[in-house]
């Protein structure tokens, strides 16, 4: 009998490690979409090509609904059965993607407006301190165990996010009330990310309890019937005037966008399920040094050794907190 326990348990350990590994993959591939998704709408805004980021956040999210197509073609997909966990229903799934679905909106409209105000590397530095945000809620609700490992960490990553700061790209003309709306917003942004991410987990647990195709087709209904109105309150109030992309180039962009949140934020739902809520937090700081490179590649531009040694820290960090929760897993 104790040697059926240790082989099932031997079994356990190796499931949750490759789960955890898949995650960290998408995880990776999340990173480097959302750089590329900030970097073509902040030139888009910041050119006043298309400054329209509640229209923009709107067909992205609406866009979801694909994902019944292949839901309804493939079929439901096939969920574990456990006594600690039974599967959620389609209704119960339905139900969940019904309130999540304007936090998830309000989210992710407040970091595409952030971009109107603020440069693309500012955004990134703010929207990593949702790992601050995701500590304490998910310490209230009992998600996320605090550790010394993690305290340091979270440390860190903070003078990592101090020093990446210093090299703010001072060519880019902003006023001072714009770029203090614009850090708002991005904050705004991270803290609505902690929330997202932490009730999620609460609600759903386990990534085998939900099939995230059905949960994310109706994200996108929901936003799709019932977040309209805004669009033509806000071209009444002159806010945000309701315009369709004209030139071929700013609808290749839009629609290309649109593509990028599509598998983006759905790999981001199975990485926060398959790791934990504070490690695909943390890893999503790696935005930092990703969008370093893109600088380097794509502009040709060095960056100062304060960015680097920010960078570095920040990657260091995200290294020791997911080594800290992937033993805690394996306990």
């Amino acid at each position: 009998m104790s040697s059926l326990t240790v082989t099932s348990s031997a079994l356990e350990r190796a499931k949750r490690s490759r789960d955890w590994s898949l995650g960290l993959i998408f995880l990776l591939c999340v990173v480097c979409l959302w750089v590329l998704s900030s970097v073509l709408l902040n030139d888009l805004f910041e050119k006043d090509i298309y400054s329209k980021p509640f229209f923009i956040t709107w067909i992205n999210t609406a866009a979801f609904a694909l994902y019944l197509i292949p839901y309804h073609i493939l079929g439901p997909l096939e969920q574990e059965h456990t006594n600690d966990h039974l599967p959620l229903t389609p209704k119960e799934t339905i139900q969940l993607a019904f309130w999540f679905c304007t936090l998830w909106f309000l989210s992710n409209l407040v970091n595409n407006a952030s971009l109107l105000y603020t440069s693309v590397s500012s955004q990134t530095i703010l929207s990593s301190t949702s790992s601050f945000f995701t500590i304490l809620i998910g310490a209230l609700f009992a998600i996320e165990r605090i550790n010394n490992t993690k305290i340091v960490s979270i440390v860190v990553s903070f003078l990592g996010v101090i020093l990446v700061t210093k090299n703010d790209d001072p060519s880019v003309s902003k006023t001072r009330d714009s770029v203090i709306l614009g850090n708002v917003l991005a904050l705004s942004g991270a803290l609505l990310y902690g929330i997202y991410s932490i009730l999620l987990k609460l609600k759903i647990k386990n990534d085998s309890r939900i099939d995230m195709r059905l949960f994310f087709g109706f994200v996108g209904v929901f936003n799709l019937l019932f977040l309209w109105p805004p669009l033509i309150l806000l071209d009444i109030m002159g806010v945000e005037t309701f315009e369709l992309p004209r030139s071929p180039y700013v609808f290749f962009v839009v629609i290309f966008n649109c593509a990028i949140s599509f598998l983006a934020d759905f790999l981001w739902a199975r990485a926060m399920l398959l790791t934990s809520p504070l490690t695909v937090t943390l890893g999503l700081s790696l935005t930092i040094p990703v969008a370093m490179v893109c600088d380097f590649v794509f502009k040709h531009k060095l960056n100062s050794w304060v960015y680097i040694l920010g960078a570095l820290l920040i990657c260091l960090s995200f290294y020791f907190v997911n080594k800290s929760e992937s033993e805690e897993e394996e306990i």
